[in-house]
C-alpha cells in the first residue's frame, strides 16, 4: 500500500525544552519542506520500519472519506432539488423565462449524475480490493457540462 502520510514522534530543537517529543504527521504533499523531508526519510527506513496500516485503520480512513464525499454529493443534490422545485413552480405559474425552461434538462442531468455518484460511493464496499486498493467513483465535473442528446 502506498503511504499518504506517516505519523512520527519528533523533537524540534526550538521546542525540545518546552514540549519534548511531539506527534507529527509527515506527508509527501506537506506544505512545509521539513514535512516532506521527514516523510521521505521515514519511508527510507531512517527511523526504523514503517508499519503498514491495520485493516481497521484503512477501513476507518476509507469510510471517513466516503462519508465526506457522500455528504458533499448530498448537499449538491439538495441544492439541485431546491432549484428544480422553484423552477417547476415558476413553470406551473407561467412565470418561467425561456432560458429557465431550457435549463430544466441540464438540471435534471446534473441531478441524475450526482445521484449516480452517491450510489456508487455507497457501493464501494462491494468493489474488488476494498478497502485497500480499489477505484473510487469519479464525481461529476464542476462546473457540470450538459450535452443535450442528439435528435
Amino acid at each position: 500500500m502506498t503511504h499518504t502520510y506517516i505519523n512520527l514522534w519528533v523533537l524540534f530543537a526550538e521546542f525540545k525544552d518546552t514540549y519534548g517529543e511531539v506527534p507529527f504527521s509527515a506527508s509527501p504533499n506537506d506544505s512545509a519542506a521539513h514535512g516532506v523531508d521527514l516523510f521521505n526519510r521515514a519511508l527510507a527506513g531512517e527511523f526504523g520500519p514503517v508499519l503498514e496500516p491495520t485493516e481497521e485503520a484503512v477501513l476507518q480512513q476509507v469510510t471517513s472519506q466516503r462519508n465526506n464525499l457522500s455528504s458533499n454529493a448530498t448537499y449538491r443534490i439538495h441544492s439541485l432539488l431546491d432549484e428544480l422545485d422553484i423552477l417547476q413552480d415558476a413553470i406551473a405559474m407561467n412565470l418561467a423565462t425561456e432560458e429557465q425552461l431550457k435549463s430544466v434538462p441540464a438540471i435534471n442531468a446534473e441531478l441524475y449524475a450526482f445521484r449516480l455518484y452517491r450510489v456508487r460511493l455507497y457501493l464501494i464496499d462491494t468493489l474488488p480490493g476494498y478497502p485497500r486498493k480499489f477505484d473510487w467513483p469519479v464525481a461529476p465535473a464542476q462546473p457540470f457540462v450538459y450535452v443535450p442528446p442528439s435528435e
